[in-house]
């Protein structure tokens, strides 16, 4: 597989474009040197000790009714994610398919045959010379909730 990959080449970092000397030296501020150290916990404080005044903190009642839609995406896009591991492994012809579109850097037909399986989620898809990385996206309510991401070696 060939790529074309242009590295990015940064100045040294002690060259003459990275470092620029300051016109005036910052100012010290020594108040803050003369302060005294605090003292060590002896030990006597919990750690989860009630705030001063004694009373416990108030959070708002729980709701797992987003926590339970989340898990139900993430299964489903763990069930999807299965489906494309069990193709890959089990058939060298779509293998050899996937990795020709990747290697022309064609997206499109890399998502084209992943859907092809049956995958109904969104999938974001990032490829390299090196590997295969397929994002599966789910939403809950509206909002992206859930991703699982899978990283294939295949050079």
């Amino acid at each position: 597989m060939y790529y074309f990959y242009q590295p990015h080449h940064y100045p040294f970092p002690y060259g003459q474009t990275a470092y620029h000397s300051l016109p005036v030296s910052p100012s010290t501020h020594f108040e803050f040197l003369s302060q005294p150290i605090a003292q060590r916990n002896t030990g006597t404080a919990k750690p989860n000790s009630l705030p001063s005044g004694g009373q416990s903190p108030v959070y708002p009642a729980v709701n797992p009714d987003y926590l339970y839609e989340s898990a139900q995406s993430s299964r489903q896009l763990l069930s999807e994610a299965s489906i494309l591991l069990n193709h890959l492994a089990a058939s060298k012809d779509f293998d050899h398919k996937l990795m020709e579109a990747a290697q022309r850097s064609d997206t499109s037909e890399v998502k084209r045959l992943i859907r092809s399986l049956g995958i109904t989620s969104d999938v974001d898809i990032r490829y390299n010379p090196d590997s295969l990385h397929v994002e599966f996206i789910s939403k809950a309510r509206g909002l992206d909730c859930c991703r699982l991401t899978i990283a294939l070696r295949w050079h």
